[in-house]
């Protein structure tokens, strides 16, 4: 997804249709937490207008994650629509606005996709059925809300500090 700016600048202001399928498995590092991501497939259009260049861009693809309980793997899909500006001449940027400037003779789209790709992942993901495959296993997880609400039915005395209730006698 490379193009060179003089041919951008031939073109002149005509819109330019963008369909690709654009695999980025070669960036995936062996440590990541998204352990595989399907062929992403790229539509919409792109304009010179000026010194910039306008995308605007509908992405879809599908990554594999891992369960945050179980760390099994989970599917997640993922779609956005991108609007990029790359700006061509040094004088036209400006470093307060997200335009991307462009030092070379080529406009290369694909780093700003996977940067994009990479925004749309989630925090965490659960697979369906994960607690109760971990109930099977025994394990029982408690949210916030069950600690509270046994916390605030039950005064516990933390057993550390017994002994000095006991010392103190109970004058409740």
């Amino acid at each position: 997804m490379k193009w060179a700016i003089a041919q951008l600048i031939k073109q002149g202001s005509e819109v330019f249709e963008v369909h690709e399928t654009v695999d980025f498995s070669k960036l995936l590092k062996p440590n990541d937490e998204i352990r595989h991501i399907s062929p992403v497939k790229v539509d919409g259009t792109g304009q010179l207008q000026g010194k910039k260049v306008v995308f605007n861009l509908h992405i879809e693809g599908e990554m594999t994650l891992g369960c945050a309980l179980t760390l099994d793997d989970v599917p997640y899909p993922f779609e956005a629509d991108l609007f990029e500006i790359f700006v061509l001449d040094s004088e036209a940027y400006d470093e307060e606005t997200d335009d991307i400037l462009v030092t070379s003779t080529v406009l290369e789209l694909a780093p700003v996709i996977w940067q994009n790709i990479y925004l749309q992942k989630p925090l965490r993901v659960v697979k369906d059925g994960a607690y109760e495959e971990l109930k099977k296993q025994g394990i029982e997880l408690e949210s916030e809300e069950d600690l509270l609400t046994e916390a605030t039915s039950e005064e516990r005395v933390d057993p550390r500090l017994a002994v000095l209730s006991k010392l103190l006698g109970d004058k409740e």
